[in-house]
């Protein structure tokens, strides 16, 4: 699956399947496809990194209230 960006209005990423965003920057255009082709190569989002860093927010929240 082909993921491609186009610059109108913004910035455009479409699949064969459809346009998947509309008038955005280019960084998040960049990011977008990025994501788009690891998903279709199996990468599975588990939200590990994600959720280390609520713990270290709420680990260091509770250590200034002591």
């Amino acid at each position: 699956m082909p993921v491609r960006t186009k610059k109108v209005d913004g910035y455009q990423v479409s699949t064969p399947g459809g346009v998947k965003a509309k008038h955005t920057t280019k960084a998040k255009a960049q990011r977008q496809a990025n994501l788009l082709r690891a998903v279709e190569h199996g990468w599975k989002p588990t939200g590990a990194t994600a959720r280390d860093l609520r713990k270290k927010r709420k680990k260091k929240l509770y250590k200034k209230r002591k």
